[in-house]
């Protein structure tokens, strides 16, 4: 929103009163206002590309949605929403999603969130063949290299499970490319540093042994390096 819209925006909140394009007079008006935005508005204050008096007015009540790859859980009734709402537009039968299907689908990292999930539950019914979604339909509907369902360590046991280990070997491998950089795993996971911090502590990963084993190796490495200097 252009800072002088937001002018416009702060006066209406702040008065009560709009001015029509065309009016003589301002119009009083009894709203409540709710406010959507996928932007850091905070780090848009810092910019000076956001007004800090309309940050603070509309910063009432803030309800945070975190993005769909941090509640994969979420995604079972997501897709049976999202499939019930396909088969009532679009006359069609319903089509049932395997265990198999749906932990597939809880492994896709999701950029696109809630309406890429749709728009894929509505491919995957178009793609369906003898009235069901197969694994090998979900395999060729996501973006190549983001299915990770013909894995051998999430094929077997329950779906809460398989989801476990795909959160776990995923957070496992971010540490290990930061080198146990805890905030840089979290950012890069897109996660804040106490809640990669939380998920790591249900998933039975010891992030606190991880940093200091990392430590040791670093120092490890260091005297190795310095003694090889000093032979020299």
């Amino acid at each position: 929103m252009p800072l002088a819209m937001q002018a416009k925006l702060l006066r209406v909140l702040e008065e009560g009163e709009v001015e029509r394009v065309v009016g003589e007079k301002p119009v009083s008006v009894d709203v409540r206002v709710v406010v959507a935005t996928h932007r850091d508005l905070e780090a848009r204050v810092r910019e000076e590309k956001f007004r800090q008096d309309l940050f603070h007015r509309i910063y009432v009540f803030p309800l945070v949605l975190p993005p769909l790859r941090e509640r994969r859980r979420d995604i079972p009734a997501l897709v049976a929403h999202f499939a019930a709402q396909v088969s009532a537009q679009n006359g069609w039968k319903p089509v049932p999603f395997s265990e198999e299907v749906m932990a597939a689908l809880q492994a896709h990292a999701w950029p696109g969130n809630v309406r890429e999930l749709r728009n894929m539950v509505e491919r995957l019914m178009l793609l369906a063949t003898d009235g069901q979604v197969d694994l090998a339909t979900v395999e060729m509907a996501l973006p190549k290299g983001s299915s990770v369902a013909a894995s051998s360590t999430f094929s077997s046991g329950a779906l809460t499970e398989r989801v476990d280990a795909f959160e776990r070997e995923v957070i496992l491998a971010e540490l290990k490319r930061s080198h146990s950089n805890v905030s840089l795993a979290a950012k890069a996971l897109g996660l804040e540093r106490s809640h990669l911090y939380k998920k790591a502590e249900q998933l039975g990963i010891d992030l606190r042994a991880m940093r200091r084993e990392s430590g040791r190796v670093a120092e490890d490495c260091w005297q190795i390096e310095v003694r090889s200097k000093s032979k020299t």
